[in-house]
């Protein structure tokens, strides 16, 4: 029953990691796109995208609105320890893809390491 718990566990964090991962590189992408088609540097605009696109990637991971906050509020309300700490795993690890990505394409594009 415990291994079942932590393997849902590290499923759902994967997930989250790579939903926000994939809205940042995919939102990334388009907007260097639209920078080719509109004369715009490309590389940059991607860069510049890529920061602005984080917390909508971290806010996509979690199910598109701040609802996981609300539940914590919820737990907190009840006493209740268990499901707060694995929202929080489920945010970091949001947040982490989202972060992750950002680094990859502005080090992709500029050469830079943040």
């Amino acid at each position: 029953m415990n291994q079942e718990i932590i393997a849902r566990l590290i499923s759902g964090m994967v997930m989250h990691f790579f939903v926000a991962y994939g809205i940042v590189l995919g939102g990334s992408i388009m907007a260097g796109i639209a920078a080719v088609l509109t004369r715009q540097p490309p590389f940059q605009e991607m860069a510049d995208y890529a920061l602005k696109l984080k917390i909508w990637g971290l806010v996509g991971a979690l199910d598109g609105t701040f609802d996981s906050f609300l539940q914590i509020e919820k737990v907190f309300a009840a006493g209740s320890m268990s499901p707060i700490i694995r929202q929080i795993i489920f945010i970091l690890s949001a947040f982490m893809g989202a972060d992750t990505c950002t680094r990859m394409v502005r080090w992709l594009v500029h050469g830079d390491v943040l």
